[in-house]
């Protein structure tokens, strides 16, 4: 089974767990950038959670199916259309589970909320693996490239048990980002866990932090800056020798303004880290909008 991509959008990206364990030769983990999103849409067609699937950016993507297949679509709340090889378009709801006929068409149009939809196939998408995944990494330009109108991704067979006939995802129907998907004007607050260098910072950081800043139009599966609302201040603004980072790193330049990397960020960096978001925040960030406003919350208990 294979499907044909008819129309790919801004981006469309093949996606799966990622690549740990390469940082020392300069590879990052890769990866869905909302984890919580893939994972979902894989156990709703009963695949196998390490499959890959289709991230796509802003809608866009319109794929045909040369046989009857299983998908489901999830993480941003977008307008999800069914064209049956007659014709008749049908639409469902994002998180529900879809039996699609041969020759039909899935249409994912541009979100309402959220930024990332996630594409689900009973098999998973089957493309080569680099270094043990199938995830393009957009910083070093490892795994498979983009997706473009014309490709034909081969479904694989990772089926782990059966699909959720009808099932659609109770909170936020399959809408996910660690939480429900928020609008553009509804503040998000995101938690973080202290260190490893928060020793340099002033207890003031954190109220800067905690204030509502906005979502900057710096924003990729690298990194998100954040315009805070005045810049978070440092006890020392000189830089430290380089370290090795994760995603959800928050790091602060010597401008003030908040960098949060995301799942391509570089293996190293210099700038001092005063936090690191939680695996749930991680994904939430993947899926707001530039303009959005947002805090930055440091969990109590952790590293005190």
């Amino acid at each position: 089974m294979s499907l044909l991509v008819l129309r790919a959008g801004p981006s469309a990206l093949v996606q799966d767990l990622g690549r740990p364990g390469h940082a020392s030769v300069g590879v990052t983990a890769s990866g869905a950038a909302d984890r919580a999103a893939a994972a979902t849409a894989l156990r709703a067609v009963g695949t196998d959670p390490a499959a890959a699937v289709l991230e796509v950016l802003l809608g866009g993507l319109t794929v045909m199916t040369d046989e009857p297949a299983i998908v489901a679509v999830t993480g941003a709340e977008a307008l999800v259309v069914v064209v049956t090889p007659d014709g008749s378009r049908r639409t469902v709801a994002t998180g529900e589970v879809l039996r699609l006929d041969a020759g039909s068409s899935l249409e994912i149009g541009r979100p309402v909320a959220g930024v990332r939809s996630y594409v689900g196939v009973r098999g998973g998408i089957d493309v080569p693996a680099v270094l043990g995944s199938r995830s393009r990494d957009t910083l070093a330009g490892l795994g498979p490239p983009p997706v473009v109108a014309g490709d034909v991704l081969d479904v694989g067979d990772a089926v782990v048990g059966p699909w959720a006939d009808g099932w659609e995802v109770a909170a936020g129907r399959g809408v996910v980002g660690g939480g429900a998907v928020t609008g553009a004007r509804e503040s998000v607050e995101l938690d973080v866990i202290p260190g490893p260098r928060d020793d340099l910072f002033p207890p003031a950081a954190w109220d800067v932090l905690a204030a509502t800043g906005h979502v900057s139009g710096h924003a990729d599966r690298v990194g998100v800056r954040i315009d805070p609302a005045r810049p978070v201040p440092r006890l020392d603004t000189r830089e430290i020798p380089s370290e090795g980072m994760v995603r959800g790193a928050v790091q602060i330049p010597a401008d003030g303004s908040p960098v949060v990397f995301g799942p391509d960020h570089p293996v190293t960096g210099g700038y001092p880290v005063i936090g690191v978001l939680t695996a749930r925040s991680a994904d939430r960030i993947s899926q707001l909008l530039p303009g959005t406003p947002v805090r930055l919350r440091r969990l109590r208990g952790v590293g005190d």
